[in-house]
């Protein structure tokens, strides 16, 4: 695309480019009729056509001032060299479905172009065009229809030889969106004629000095469009906020602007309230005390004003609200109104109030319990708050506690320990810290105590204290403690009458069978051979009485196994387990560390009732065909598994306490649970699809690796 600057020169070129497709760009009629007298003037003068379509007003002032030129038109008329047509009914007669037909204007005006061609009575049979029909559509609003006609020019153009002038009015182009289609008009001309304010600049000079002119205006209509484009953005974002009242006054407090949130907010439409005082959103007492005013004349002195207090509706309600008004000035400094925005709370008035009701019951209720210690700490563990309990558990009354650290309710040990600051930090990092152990009277006096502590956060999830509730459980730690020697003595009573009972058997009743089987096998062998009824019958005796001794020597072991107390516990699980085997037909396993030795009588022994009570569960409820045991010594600890690969145990059962539980793990287990916490052990209880597992951890010295034993 080329742009042409030199009007007078004009002609000159369309007479040398015969295929020139020139667009003009003009805002007055007498710029565009000026160089179109001149255009076609010389083209008719040197012997060419001319074809004109255009509107009715531009062909007769074009008439006018080429006959002024001296030129005869009636007779370039006749001859077919000068050829007008309406651009309006010509266009009307090439559109089909509102859309330009290549094939019509290619035989309409291609006609047209034909004949002027052959009228032409210079050597080239030169011809010259003007068309005004793309100006028609552009005015029309559809610029594709107009681009298409454009595009339509050129290819004739391809087929026939002429000189084509577009011209558009500058004044159909004024929005910003219309940048792009004039650039695509362009695009489609080999050249651009500049609007008269332009073109009509003789020098070289002046036209740089007016491209200068030209770009400041085009900087400041950017500004002034950007600057309009984030005022209309913002006036939509005003009107579109439904949470805030946001609108205008003027100096004297009178509403100018109005916002959909106002409306919501205040009950008021824009046509309603414009111009109206905005007092009216005051209660009548606050308007009788000038409030209103006094607001105005602080945002006039500070430049805003904030007030928070009740306002009222349309319908004369009222709601809590919190508001600013800003003062708004001129360049000059002066005052031209003010900017106001209100926000409803009144939601957050009733949660604020309903908030603090809560905290002044829950005081209240804090206050008056006296079995738990309730209190507040600061972030740093100061005593913030004190109830009654609190008073009555540790000693100290409000005004002697509040302020103090929290760490003056420990023992020195635990102080010296870091455990008043460890538990708060557990707190903070677990969301709860809850402990039961020691604590420490006004009196000096200790008393166990189970605490909670757990961390307040504010809405930003800061920590901004701890609640702490003590309870004081030294009655039920004495009773436990009671309970556990109590159970202590019971079990050791126990072990004392199995031993006692297993050693009677051994002795005594073992003894009588034992002599009773002696008395039989003399009574036998002393029988004639006539008496085989009664020898059968009394070495029947005999095989119940050897019977009988091995039930008695079993069942005498089985209470307190000798080889226990003798061997030590790893020599007489491998004993036990061969009783096992050959009882119940389950094959079971052990392993032990090779270098494992003696642990204490208690220990061995609570180990030993561990694997009897587990294995006859085996036994009796799992249904598996094995067993695996297991001796471990894991640093200072003892450890006995028993495994089986049975039903196990439904992890639902197995996680509860009740009677469900005692059925499927056994009474007995529960009380060896007890027993190892005697001895400071635990029993652990696991169960999957693959069996149940029993496990046994009790203090006992370090050993080592092992060896395994079939049973």
């Amino acid at each position: 695309m080329s742009i042409s600057t030199n009007p007078a020169n004009l002609p000159l070129q369309m007479n040398t480019d015969h295929h020139a497709h020139v667009v003009q760009f003009y805002s007055e009629d007498r710029f565009l009729l000026d160089d179109l007298s001149h255009f076609i003037g010389a083209a008719l003068a040197a012997g060419s056509s001319a074809v004109v379509i255009a509107t009715k007003g531009h062909q007769d002032n074009l008439s006018d001032r080429l006959r002024s030129q001296g030129l005869d038109l009636a007779k370039a008329v006749a001859s077919g060299r000068y050829v007008v047509l309406d651009a309006a009914e010509t266009l009307a007669g090439l559109m089909v479905d509102g859309v330009p037909d290549i094939a019509r204007f290619s035989e309409v005006i291609g006609g047209v172009i034909a004949r002027a061609a052959s009228a032409a009575q210079d050597e080239n049979h030169r011809v010259v065009a003007f068309g005004e029909m793309v100006a028609l559509l552009w005015a029309e609003g559809r610029p594709e229809a107009a681009l298409q006609v454009e595009k339509i020019w050129n290819q004739l153009a391809r087929a026939y030889s002429f000189s084509l002038r577009c011209a558009y009015p500058m004044q159909g182009f004024c929005r910003e969106e219309h940048a792009d289609s004039l650039q695509q008009i362009c695009d489609e001309h080999s050249g651009v004629v500049p609007e008269e304010s332009y073109s009509e600049l003789t020098s070289e000079e002046e036209r740089m000095r007016s491209v200068v002119r030209l770009q400041q205006k085009m900087q400041v209509l950017l500004s002034e469009v950007e600057s309009r484009r984030k005022e209309e953005q913002f006036r939509l974002f005003v009107e579109a906020v439904p949470d805030y009242a946001i609108f205008m006054l003027d100096s004297e407090g009178r509403v100018t602007t109005w916002n959909a949130g106002a409306q919501r907010i205040k009950g008021y439409t824009a046509t309603e309230i414009l111009g109206q005082h905005f007092s009216c959103f005051y209660p009548a007492e606050q308007v009788l005390s000038g409030e209103p005013q006094k607001v105005l004349d602080l945002a006039i002195k500070a430049g805003h004003a904030e007030e928070e207090g009740w306002h009222r509706r349309k319908d004369g309600t009222t709601f809590w609200a919190t508001g600013t008004i800003v003062a708004i000035r001129d360049q000059t400094g002066k005052l031209v109104g003010f900017g106001s925005v209100t926000h409803d709370l009144t939601e957050r008035r009733r949660a604020e109030i309903a908030l603090r009701r809560s905290e002044d019951r829950f005081r209240l209720m804090a206050e008056a319990v006296q079995d738990y210690a309730i209190f507040m700490l600061d972030p740093e563990g100061h005593v913030s708050t004190w109830n009654t309990g609190a008073e009555r558990i540790k000693g100290y009354k409000a005004a002697e506690i509040i302020g103090r650290h929290f760490a003056c309710f420990f023992p020195e040990e635990d102080i010296r320990a870091g455990k008043p600051a460890q538990e708060l930090k557990t707190a903070v990092q677990h969301g709860r810290f809850e402990d039961e152990s020691l604590r420490r009277r006004k009196d000096g006096s200790t008393f166990w105590a189970n605490v909670i502590i757990s961390p307040v956060r504010d809405e930003t999830n800061k920590v901004i204290g701890f609640v702490k509730v003590t309870r004081d459980i030294t009655d039920g730690v004495q009773k436990d403690k009671s309970l556990r020697d109590l159970t202590a003595h019971l079990l050791r009573m126990q072990d004392e009458e199995r031993k006692r009972i297993g050693r009677d058997l051994h002795d005594t009743l073992g003894q009588c069978v034992t002599a009773m089987k002696i008395s039989l096998d003399t009574l036998a062998s002393g029988l004639e051979p006539k008496d085989a009824a009664i020898r059968q019958q009394v070495n029947q005796c005999v095989e119940l009485a050897e019977e009988c001794v091995k039930e008695v020597r079993t069942l005498s072991y089985l209470l307190y196994p000798p080889m226990l107390e003798e061997m030590g516990l790893k020599s007489a699980i491998p004993w036990y387990l061969e009783g096992f085997t050959a009882r119940s037909g389950i094959q079971a396993t052990f392993d032990v560390p090779t270098d494992c030795g003696r642990f204490s009588r208690d220990t061995e022994l609570a180990l030993f009732r561990v694997l009897q009570e587990s294995l006859t569960n085996v036994h009796r409820h799992s249904g598996s065909q094995t067993a695996h045991v297991k001796l471990l010594c894991n640093g200072r600890m003892a450890i006995l598994e028993i495994r089986d690969e049975g039903n196990g145990v439904p992890a639902t059962i197995l996680a509860g306490s009740g009677e469900c539980w005692q059925r499927a793990v056994g009474v007995g287990l529960r009380g060896m649970k007890e027993r190892l916490a005697q001895l400071g052990g635990t029993l652990e209880i696991s169960s999957t699809e693959h069996g149940l597992t029993v496990t046994a951890i009790v203090p006992a010295p370090e050993t080592s690796q092992g060896l395994q034993i079939s049973a």
